[in-house]
């Protein structure tokens, strides 16, 4: 998820400075990859990738393993804390995990991070107070609240880091554990701009320099453009959420800079209506094929409808949720945390038409598949 860093300026200033240097990888001035001819075989290859995320799941990574003592924990609350209570996915996440913790006997109290390093903390202590029975924390870094989450740690608290790559070396245990997530959004896309463009793209990434996290996903996009696609070109521009009133104008810049742009990839689906806003302020609305990730209602509506928006990554939040309560009820309970995978789907036009673009829809999970791991992650807790 996109994130800000107000009262922070040394990490986003240092984020900035390393996402130049990464979006200076390749030909310079910005442009990961480039040059003039299509790799018939890397065409292919990305044609075969994008059918693939097109699918839905028919296999979901619920573990397989009991968590015992659920029961004794019934009646207690955990808290989950987003990094912005307002973006959708947090939004979607928070519901399904309500339901969750409800089937296990538990509640849930959703505290405002606010996209501010001390409302978060305040959010920590606020949990401390409550006696909590676990902290879930939605795309927010550890750092960000470290005083506040020790002191939780100290006091036994299990605390989920969600949404957020593990530091190098670090080991989850029954007090502190992370949920990277989907982290291949943006490779996803990469092979759809690859497919779509047959090899030719002139595309321009809007990275997130709010987060180390975001800005690795992007990073780690960036190779399959260089290998597979040697005719596209690739310029990553930085951004950062803490600016919103900027990203409209900055969008319009970014294409107006680079006249041959066909396709714009915007990180995170909070920039996504001022990005839409500032590709029709640069008058080249008709030539430019939109992208987004962390995709809701919101951006799947746009894509079924006549807008620039043309393919959509959207994470099966509605799983996510289950997998979050999974997660906490293991280390609560001391069973040991286990490897927790949120699935992913891609849609164009190629699959977006059966789809039911609506709240519930996306609350149920029907977007990827069945709803078969509400009762699997449930038989799990002794609970069905």
């Amino acid at each position: 998820m996109a994130l800000t860093r107000r009262g922070w300026p040394a990490l986003a200033t240092a984020l900035l400075l390393v996402s130049a240097v990464l979006a200076g990888c390749g030909s310079g001035g910005g442009t990961a990859s480039s040059g003039s001819t299509v790799s018939a075989s890397g065409l292919s290859t990305a044609e075969k990738k994008v059918a693939a995320l097109q699918a839905g799941v028919t296999d979901y990574p619920v573990p397989t393993s009991d968590v015992r003592g659920v029961a004794g924990f019934k009646g207690r609350k955990v808290y989950y804390i987003p990094f912005l209570q307002q973006i959708p996915a947090f939004a979607d996440a928070a519901r399904s995990m309500r339901e969750a913790l409800a089937r296990a006997g538990l509640s849930q109290q959703v505290c405002d991070g606010k996209a501010q390093p001390s409302a978060i903390a305040a959010c920590v202590q606020q949990a401390i107070a409550a006696d909590t029975a676990g902290i879930i924390l939605e795309a927010i870094p550890y750092g960000m609240a470290q005083n506040a989450l020790d002191t939780a740690k100290a006091k036994g608290i299990p605390i989920i880091v969600a949404d957020q790559d593990r530091p190098s070396g670090f080991t989850d245990s029954n007090q502190v554990a992370y949920i990277p997530g989907a982290t291949t959004q943006a490779s996803a896309i990469a092979w759809w701009v690859i497919a779509d463009s047959k090899g030719k793209a002139d595309l321009i990434i809007t990275e997130s320099a709010d987060n180390p996290s975001a800005t690795k996903y992007v990073t780690d996009s960036l190779p399959i453009y260089k290998k597979y696609c040697p005719g596209c070109t690739v310029e990553v521009k930085v951004i950062t959420a803490s600016t919103p009133a900027l990203l409209a104008s900055n969008a319009s810049s970014n294409i107006l800079a680079n006249p041959k742009a066909t396709y714009y990839f915007t990180q995170f689906e909070d920039s996504l209506q001022p990005t839409i806003q500032g590709i029709q302020q640069s008058g080249r609305a008709s030539g430019i094929s939109l992208s987004v990730t962390a995709g809701s209602v919101n951006g799947l509506g746009l894509l079924k409808g006549d807008s620039a928006v043309k393919a959509v990554v959207a994470v099966d939040m509605a799983y996510a949720g289950y997998a979050m309560t999974d997660q906490i009820l293991r280390m609560m309970t001391r069973s040991g945390p286990v490897e927790e995978t949120f699935p992913m789907r891609l849609f164009t036009e190629q699959n977006i038409a059966g789809i039911k673009v609506t709240a519930a829809a996306q609350t149920s999970g029907e977007w990827f598949g069945d709803a078969s791991f509400h009762e699997d992650f449930a038989r799990l807790w002794g609970v069905s």
